[in-house]
């Protein structure tokens, strides 16, 4: 089986690196900058919960800047789209050159409207919903920090593959350690993944600290009461999200366990790069401002991190 890993950064090295262990997946890592350069050259370290070396004698590493391998095209039979949620676009083109014609692409990036603009681009029916709670983030270029066990969850969009299509793939991640779970609505699952991203990412980026510095009780407050606000907005667009105690129960066990996780927008202020929040807390305002919904906690974010961008 073919896999190609799109977008290979902090999350998608980690994916990339643990699958290149299974031995019936033929492993493609696309990438770029300097941490697709390191790859390419000198492979890929796994560090953190778990250490190991991916050789560019095992796996193939391409770089962006290059371009895709010519003949790689039109044989992957699974893309998984890792990139930043501005890449999505881009990326599931990528996708679309890649796989054959049987082939399908799940998106692991943050945030909502992912899955429509893959859908847009590689059809409906070669589409799963998907989101991961491991943790991940890169202390190098060419080295990835498995900083806390999570599960993928992979799930049915409208129009889209099944549980059995998905099997090949759900048997990859198994072997991999990814712990992946079916779901049978795969919109919940993505407003599942926001609902701890805008709980989690904002506050943990502007206090500059680890996930696990979260579940002290005044920033564990204002997780939490930032998630409700996502979850009010949620429920008025009809996406059957679990009842608010279920959802604390999932942000501490998500934080106790990715408690050494820098987060990606924390790691992204630190880079001076641009953030995710526009796909996250923004997306979540500007749906509550349809509804008629407040969301002060969530705007009150958005304006303090693009505050950070204009200093």
């Amino acid at each position: 089986m073919r896999v190609a890993v799109l977008g290979a950064g902090s999350l998608g090295s980690l994916y990339a690196a643990l699958l290149s262990r299974v031995d019936d997946v033929e492993l493609l890592i696309h990438s770029q900058g300097n941490h697709g350069a390191h790859m390419t050259a000198d492979g890929l370290h796994l560090e953190g919960l778990e250490n190991q070396f991916v050789s560019n004698q095992d796996v193939f590493f391409s770089l962006e800047e290059v371009g895709l391998p010519e003949h790689w095209l039109g044989t992957i039979d699974f893309a998984l789209l890792t990139g930043k949620a501005g890449q999505t676009t881009y990326l599931a083109e990528l996708a679309h050159r890649l796989l054959n014609d049987e082939g399908m692409a799940m998106c692991l990036s943050n945030g909502l409207g992912h899955a429509e603009k893959c859908i847009e681009i590689l059809g409906p029916q070669r589409v799963f919903a998907a989101t991961s709670t491991h943790g991940a983030w890169r202390p190098s270029a060419g080295v990835v920090q498995w900083a806390g066990k999570g599960q993928t969850v992979l799930g049915s969009l409208p129009g889209g593959p099944g549980e059995t299509e998905a099997q090949p793939l759900m048997e990859a991640l198994l072997a991999a350690g990814l712990e992946p779970v079916w779901s049978s609505d795969g919109l919940a699952t993505i407003w599942k993944k926001v609902l701890l991203n805008i709980a989690i990412n904002p506050i943990a980026a502007l206090s500059g600290v680890e996930n696990g510095a979260l579940l002290g009780p005044d920033l564990f407050s204002s997780a939490f009461s930032t998630m409700l606000e996502g979850a009010a907005v949620a429920r008025i667009e009809r996406v059957a999200i679990p009842d608010d105690a279920e959802l604390e129960q999932h942000l501490r066990q998500v934080l106790t366990a990715t408690s050494s996780n820098i987060c990606s927008m924390l790691q992204d202020i630190r880079m001076g790069r641009e953030t995710e929040i526009s796909v996250l807390n923004q997306a979540i305002v500007i749906r509550g401002e349809r509804a008629g919904i407040a969301t002060p906690l969530n705007q009150m974010f958005v304006s303090m991190i693009n505050a950070l961008h204009d200093q």
